[in-house]
């Protein structure tokens, strides 16, 4: 047996789900949005059952956001007394240093070559023991943990990713985030095509799917800083069809607006090609084909990766790449500093939500699609939160 990357997930369960549905994200203003916050956690392995009587924590509105690009906002998501708890729980252990400094990691330098520091960069519980590690609180983790695996088997069917219900390691992650006053995070992609990562591509048997944060702050006020800061497709360009990934080929990009364009490295050539989704007319039109966009197939080079110039000159005009070396640290060159490189002006984007993080507000989004920053914490106090991804497969198992 021999495990190698596919551009199709293997599915160890033989699971089948019925895609959601496509509905439109409705922005309250097409140029800028501002919401209370909220957080959004990740499941985790190991996490007791729930009863089959436990509500939906997802309606079918919240799949649907998450399938075409937006971003899913349920504020009061998390009970007020496991709110608290954990706030409890995460001030203890930083008191005990458990935390340490967690940037962006800008991929063609060494992490400690990057001067992260407590003051200006993000810090998380994981530097420290493992989220089920018998330190602080862990009764109330677990209880968290457990409601996040409920939400993650709910996004499994509904978002039609079956390998995200499974459990296993390096399958999910949750941790604490903490921020001191002054402390902030670029812009970025929480996940990217294996191809593009270079010598750190197709190692892991995972991925990371969808993005979630939960918020622990008790009344914060939009004044002391430390928003979620998104950049989703506006209203008049949201997807028509599932963003993030098709048949194991992750999305770079987008033409005319609102078509998803994937990159499909198991060409036969053994190169690769960039390529849209289309609905066939077989079957009333229910089939997908695949319209390859790229002039011919081609090596994907080393970062940073401009895929513009790899596509038909046709489609060169309308194509938006979502991650570029100037808007993500982990495009960029060994000439590049870090996080700086990655904090954007709202004038580069269309539509900009600001997300304030009010305790027990979940936020979820596809990890592939979604560029994402924390602006500066100008408050006095810290801002805390949990947050994680839950992971899909990546890779399949084929007898040789």
């Amino acid at each position: 047996m021999t495990t190698l990357p596919s551009h199709r997930p293997y599915n160890p369960a033989g699971l089948s789900f019925t895609s959601a549905s496509i509905l439109l994200f409705t922005l309250i203003s097409p140029k800028f949005l501002s919401c209370n916050a909220f957080s959004s956690n990740n499941a985790l392995g190991n996490c007791s059952t729930r009863a089959a009587s436990t509500p939906q924590l997802l309606t079918p509105e919240s799949i649907t956001k998450i399938s075409n690009g937006s971003v899913e906002i349920i504020p009061n998501w998390l009970p007020p007394a496991l709110v608290r708890s954990l706030r409890d729980d995460a001030r203890s252990l930083f008191a005990d240093g458990q935390f340490r400094p967690d940037g962006l990691t800008n991929a063609a330098l060494k992490k400690s070559d990057q001067g992260f520091t407590p003051r200006a960069d993000r810090q998380t519980f994981r530097g420290g023991a493992g989220w089920t590690s018998d330190v602080g609180n862990l009764t109330a983790r677990l209880e968290f943990a457990d409601r996040m695996r409920a939400l993650r088997l709910e996004l499994a069917a509904g978002l039609d990713r079956p390998t995200l219900a499974p459990e296993g390691q390096l399958k999910h992650e949750m941790t604490y985030n903490w921020y001191e006053p002054g402390a902030k995070l670029g812009r970025h992609l929480d996940e990217h095509h294996e191809e593009t990562k270079g010598v750190d591509g197709w190692l892991s048997p995972t991925r990371r799917s969808v993005t979630w944060l939960v918020y622990l702050n008790d009344a914060w006020r939009k004044e002391e800083g430390g928003v979620l800061r998104c950049f989703p497709r506006g209203e008049d360009c949201l997807s028509s069809a599932p963003v993030g990934a098709h048949e194991g080929n992750l999305q770079v990009g987008w033409i005319n607006r609102s078509d998803p364009v994937f990159l499909d490295c198991f060409r036969p050539s053994l190169q690769a090609a960039l390529y849209r989704v289309q609905k066939g007319e077989a079957n009333n039109g229910s089939t997908e084909d695949r319209q390859y966009l790229s002039a011919v197939d081609f090596d994907v080079p080393g970062q940073p990766i401009e895929f513009s110039r790899f596509l038909a000159p046709e489609f060169q005009g309308t194509f938006e790449q979502i991650s570029t070396s100037r808007l993500d640290p982990r495009f960029a060159g060994t000439a590049a500093t870090g996080a700086t490189t990655a904090v954007a002006s709202s004038n580069d984007e269309k539509t900009v939500l600001d997300i304030v993080p009010a305790a027990g507000t979940l936020v979820l989004f596809d990890s592939v699609t979604l560029p994402h920053l924390v602006r500066e914490v100008t408050g006095t106090r810290q801002r805390i939160a949990v947050t994680g991804w839950f992971h899909e497969e990546s890779q399949f198992v084929i007898e040789i």
